[in-house]
């Protein structure tokens, strides 16, 4: 606590110098890490375990997200990034696109979402990633977020139409009022162009942002691939909404955490499970 009343010692002004040798410390202690993959370098700026350990195994974290990326995503590409947290997929793909294609970057979570915008900067890819601070889903309206944590580069924040709402938002630190909308209504309106690619992470609406997408999923521009994360209790639904659009699921992967724990207990994860999916 700062205090300015001059009876206390040490005076105000030496307090006020202390804490600012402190903020300027915090800032130098900030770290700006490089991950090479090739030929290709990518910088993040990382102030919790939780971003350093998310930047650092961008590559093996998630395998099958990666391939999936260096596969499919070309030159030009559009590409819808839902779900991105700091921005460590969306930075990659916009390696991929640059310079004349675009990722569409979703993030609801305000603190990943400065830390993605700070991301793009470090990677000098602001006229690639269009980064969006809202929340997607099949309708539009005001909705309420429920944040799991505030510390930049978590994840589990969910909207509140989650099928165990009640439940999630009990173990909840805050809720932020916010403006949803859907991926065709943004479409419609000229503030987005219709995606190559898409990947939707968003622990359990997944299949909410797909209806919201079903204009897209039947167009003449409809996207090449997606990969959606299968979360367990709408699994089966999302495999039939898309077969019912025309889709295929060509195959699964996991994360390497998902995996491990796949070979130590012989059951699917309900968690870390990607479904790719391609037209027919």
């Amino acid at each position: 606590m700062i205090r300015s009343d001059a009876k206390y010692w040490p005076p105000p002004k030496l307090i006020r110098r202390f804490h600012r040798r402190l903020l300027e410390l915090r800032r130098l202690l900030v770290r700006k890490i490089e991950v090479t993959n090739g030929s290709c370098e990518y910088q993040f700026r990382c102030e919790s375990v939780r971003e350093f350990n998310r930047c650092l195994k961008m590559f093996s974290k998630e395998p099958g997200t990666v391939e999936w990326i260096t596969k499919e995503v070309k030159p030009g590409d559009i590409f819808y990034d839902i779900g991105a947290n700091i921005g460590v997929f969306s930075i990659q793909a916009a390696r991929r696109v640059e310079p004349h294609g675009k990722v569409y970057a979703f993030e609801p979570h305000s603190a990943n979402f400065a830390r993605l915008v700070e991301n793009v900067i470090c990677n000098s890819l602001q006229d690639v990633v269009v980064s969006c601070n809202i929340p997607l889903h099949c309708s539009e309206g005001f909705v309420y977020f429920h944040y799991d944590s505030t510390t930049p580069g978590t994840s589990h924040s969910q909207i509140s139409c989650s099928i165990d709402d009640s439940d999630r938002r009990a173990a909840m630190v805050m809720s932020e009022l916010k403006y949803a909308t859907s991926i065709d209504r943004l479409i419609e309106g000229g503030r987005i162009l219709p995606a190559h690619h898409v990947k939707i992470d968003i622990d359990g609406n997944e299949l909410e942002v797909l209806r919201g997408m079903i204009d897209l999923l039947q167009s003449p521009q409809r996207p090449r691939t997606l990969q959606v994360e299968l979360n367990g209790h709408a699994n089966d639904e999302i495999v039939a909404l898309m077969q019912g659009l025309g889709y295929r699921l060509a195959h699964k992967h996991y994360s390497r955490s998902a995996a491990r724990r796949m070979a130590q207990t012989t059951v699917n994860p309900t968690s870390g499970c990607n479904a790719i999916f391609y037209p027919n």
